[in-house]
């Protein structure tokens, strides 16, 4: 049996006495960065009850919502600042597909990121130039090249780790596998990185 939400009679208990309500948040609970249509699909429920609920939630302070471009993305309270920013980011197949490149090869270069991730280079310019704004990538200009890192190898490597069921992603899943066998043995992640292949991550067929 899974453990109460909230404390039976607390202000959040009463917030979730309703099985629809208590839907929505278990779902925000397990899908940390979820947006609005996306809670919709999974759930079924009309849009004008589901955004009653969700400003319902957010003003028992049981959700908090952040903004990402066009979507507004909807967490659990728990979830901390620095790690709603990294979600944001990792939320996007293609803005995850560059972060999870460039924590196994730290310092690539636009060129080197053309090539290996296959997208348009007004595409990948544009999901940089995201990245860059949410402080998750940083960039170092060397003569005419911009080379790339991730900001915070740890915080990202523990926000998939404590989020992975929610991705539902194998190409997280296999770079997490290569990440746990590059920790201890290279002294940090980093050291093994360039010996693994991004395409390696991609699924097959």
């Amino acid at each position: 049996m899974a453990p109460p939400l909230a404390p039976h009679g607390s202000k959040a208990a009463q917030a979730l006495e309703l099985d629809s309500r208590r839907r929505i948040f278990v779902y925000v609970q397990e899908h940390p960065g979820a947006h609005l249509r996306e809670v919709q699909r999974a759930l079924d429920l009309p849009m004008g009850m589901l955004e009653h609920h969700l400003r319902f939630l957010e003003q028992a302070e049981l959700v908090s919502t952040r903004k990402d471009r066009y979507y507004k993305r909807y967490y659990s309270s728990a979830v901390r600042a620095g790690d709603k920013a990294v979600l944001n980011a990792l939320r996007q197949r293609n803005p995850r597909r560059i972060v999870l490149h460039l924590m196994l090869h730290p310092g690539s270069s636009h060129k080197e990121l053309l090539d290996c991730l296959q997208l348009g280079p007004s595409t990948l310019s544009f999901y940089l130039k995201d990245l860059l704004a949410k402080a998750v990538v940083r960039r170092e200009r060397q003569g005419r090249r911009s080379l790339f890192w991730v900001v915070d190898h740890e915080m990202v490597a523990r926000v998939l780790i404590a989020y992975r069921p929610s991705f539902l992603d194998a190409m997280v899943d296999r770079f997490l596998e290569v990440w746990f066998e590059a920790s201890p043995a290279a002294g940090g992640p980093e050291a093994a990185a360039p010996q693994t292949p991004t395409d390696a991550l991609e699924p097959k067929g």
